[in-house]
């Protein structure tokens, strides 16, 4: 009798109009190979979350299956069947929302008020500029995606000034604060410092200068050795000597370029702009201050947890850039040690009655976060004014370990990175108020927080300037920060939340952090990782971690800078490279706009080490140097942006300006873009 084979189940089509299959749960999964960034899609059906009509950049065209019958067909019988990954839930059963970041920053902080932007480009840092209210980065979702959009298609070497807001936030602001003034008040005008001070003579002042290595035969410091450095296009540069206070205008030599070179005498660990109110910077003359912190001398080597006994004579230089250029006006000649950190408090701290320019803070050799209160005093017609400051008028020092780092949270509370791992929090803004003029340094501070967090020094560290939320979600606008972001010379990369007391690691490299910071416009921190990579770090809690590369420069990170203005990215790098790229440019393959890495500066040395030749962007940019090993005297140690000083002075760095790819404004232009309304002048809050 014949028998017939019935076919086998595992090759049999399903019709899924009259067996309908049931949804297979989504599976989430990693797509690091198209782009080399750790900031990986959760699902790869992502196209219509970045396909609007307006991203025509990018080659993000999706294929329809609207009118394809899909076909299902069963595993083998003896193929066990892959369990797909279910998404991430969290407490009370809620599953985890699925951001498509597209590679871009998610904002931590979100307000919806207006804020200024310029309404014309600045002819000159020092003038006046008028302003207009229009909607913030995070006004809305579309304000956002359209503004995140056309920043990514700036591709020069600083910002553009269309775009150009701020997104800093701080405690201290008026509720609903839209303009500069508001945003960012002059705080601790009620403290009267009556600084102590003695002016010295050149001669009295010569032990806390720079001074060369070798002092004379009877021991008298003799000023360090004039620097000699060629200056113009790397192919007809010219030798110029820079001796201690010395400074030129680059333009002298190329007539494009606005940078200035100045030579404080020695490596300089500490510099940062000083930030001045919009009330009071015409009184001044729109001048900038650089507080510029150099070494004895330029071999001095500091060594970590070592401290350097009281007195230890060393000097903070005050120096000031206008259109006429750079010149030093003061000298603080302090007994704290050379400084490794020195950042001046975030918000305006001047005060005319007591003669005060602001509130300077560093990290000195003596161990100690030390505060001191710079003196208002311009120079005379023979040079720099210097002012012996025994004292700051707050030390705090701690028995079992030194101050290595630290940072402002805002006017009141720091955070110390230790040399024995330990991250400190003060509250100094409550010790301030305690000052009087009659009373001496103010030591007795206890901290707010002690976290151990490193297994050795802490090198970097940063707070991430976001307000604390409330148990409903609410943002505490009139908080303090808790999120702090460091780096040790464990090789560690840490964020610690200090409501929690202890720290978690993002990452681990075998190498020193050298530096960390915070950027609004990234929404995380910035670091560097393995072989000198930059890479940027997620705060958000969607993608808490997760990281991206946003350049490989040719050499070891020295310093890193962001602004709160701008999303450009300064790179200090020990080949003598300075380096700008932009952090919102799209990392996803196939778009229009190319990755832009300008080195707005490049020193190099010849063959004896004993010249210097520096070349700048604006002119060409000499060779790169096919070494792994560079002479100390090229390295660029330091670099910040001006941040204090209004959108018109965003831009200085290296006095670099940004432009759209193929001059081309997004959207048409900026009204269509953010929307406006009537312009206002900052002079009239003068």
């Amino acid at each position: 009798m014949a028998r017939s084979l019935r076919p086998r189940k595992s090759n049999a089509r399903l019709n899924p109009r009259k067996n309908p299959p049931t949804r297979l749960p989504d599976v989430l999964e990693e797509d690091d190979h198209s782009s080399g960034s750790d900031f990986a899609p959760d699902e790869k059906k992502d196209a219509e979350a970045d396909g609007d009509e307006e991203d025509k950049d990018e080659d993000m065209a999706s294929v329809s299956d609207d009118n394809q019958e899909p076909v299902i067909v069963a595993a083998p019988p003896k193929a066990k069947p892959k369990r797909a990954a279910a998404r991430p839930r969290i407490a009370g059963g809620t599953r985890q929302r699925i951001v498509h970041h597209r590679h871009r920053a998610v904002p931590l902080h979100s307000p919806t008020t207006d804020v200024e932007r310029l309404a014309s480009k600045p002819s000159s840092p020092f003038v006046k500029t008028s302003t207009t209210l229009t909607k913030s980065f995070t006004h809305d979702s579309k304000t956002t995606d359209r503004v995140n959009k056309a920043w990514g298609y700036n591709v020069g070497p600083g910002p553009v000034w269309e775009l150009v807001e701020d997104r800093a936030w701080f405690k201290e602001a008026q509720a609903g604060a839209e303009i500069e003034d508001d945003r960012r008040p002059v705080v601790h005008s009620d403290i009267k410092t009556s600084i102590e001070f003695k002016m010295l003579t050149t001669i009295e002042a010569t032990p806390y200068l720079p001074s060369d290595v070798l002092a004379a035969d009877d021991g008298t410091l003799n000023p360090p050795t004039p620097v000699t450095c060629f200056l113009g296009p790397h192919d007809n540069q010219t030798s110029v000597q820079f001796s201690r206070f010395g400074s030129r205008k680059n333009s002298d030599f190329i007539p494009e370029s606005k940078a200035h070179i100045f030579n404080p005498g020695a490596p300089v660990w500490g510099l940062d702009w000083c930030p001045i109110h919009p009330s009071a910077r015409a009184g001044r003359n729109y001048t900038q201050y650089l507080a510029v912190a150099p070494f004895p001398t330029k071999n001095h080597s500091p060594d970590v947890g070592v401290r350097a006994p009281r007195p230890a004579l060393a000097c903070i230089q005050i120096w000031a850039c206008d259109a006429s250029g750079m010149r030093c006006e003061t000298v603080l000649c302090i007994e704290s040690g050379p400084a490794y950190d020195l950042k001046w408090c975030p918000l305006p701290s001047h005060d005319k009655t007591s003669k005060r320019l602001g509130f300077l803070g560093g990290t000195f050799e003596d161990g100690t976060l030390s505060v001191y209160a710079v003196p208002d005093c311009p120079r005379d017609a023979s040079g720099p004014s210097f002012i012996h400051i025994a004292d700051p008028i707050i030390r705090i020092e701690m028995v079992e370990t030194a101050c290595w780092s630290f940072d402002w949270a805002n006017s009141d509370v720091v955070a110390i990175g230790t040399t024995n791992g330990v991250i400190v929090v003060y509250n100094i803004g409550a010790a301030l108020k305690e000052y009087t003029p009659d009373k001496s340094t103010v030591v007795d501070i206890l901290p707010t927080h002690y976290v151990p967090v490193h297994q050795s020094a802490i090198r970097a560290l940063t707070w991430i300037r976001v307000p604390p939320c409330s148990a409903d979600g609410t943002p505490r606008l009139d908080g303090n920060p808790t999120v702090i972001a460091s780096g040790g010379y464990d090789g560690m990369e840490c964020m610690t939340d200090i409501r929690e007391g202890r720290g978690s690691v993002m990452n681990r490299t075998r190498d020193v952090i050298n530096t960390m910071i915070f950027s609004p416009y990234a929404g995380g921190p910035i670091t560097i990782d393995h072989e000198n990579i930059v890479k940027a770090y997620s705060a958000s809690p969607s993608m808490l971690g997760r990281g991206h590369t946003l350049l490989e420069p040719g050499g070891p990170v020295w310093c890193i800078s962001t602004s709160d203005m701008h999303p450009q990215l300064a790179v200090a790098c020990a080949d003598g490279a300075l380096s700008t790229t932009n952090m919102l440019r799209s990392t996803r393959r196939g778009g229009s706009v190319p990755f832009w890495i300008h080195k707005i500066i490049k020193s190099t040395t010849v063959a004896n080490r004993n010249f210097v030749c520096w070349s700048d962007s604006a002119y060409g940019i000499a060779p790169t140097s096919k070494t792994g090993a560079w002479p100390r005297e090229v390295g660029v140690q330091r670099v910040v942006w001006n941040a204090g000083n209004g959108l018109g002075c965003a831009g200085m760095l290296a006095s670099a300006t940004g432009r759209w790819m193929r001059d081309k404004f997004p959207y048409g232009d900026v009204e269509r873009l953010r929307g406006g309304t009537a312009v206002v002048d900052d002079s009239e809050s003068e």
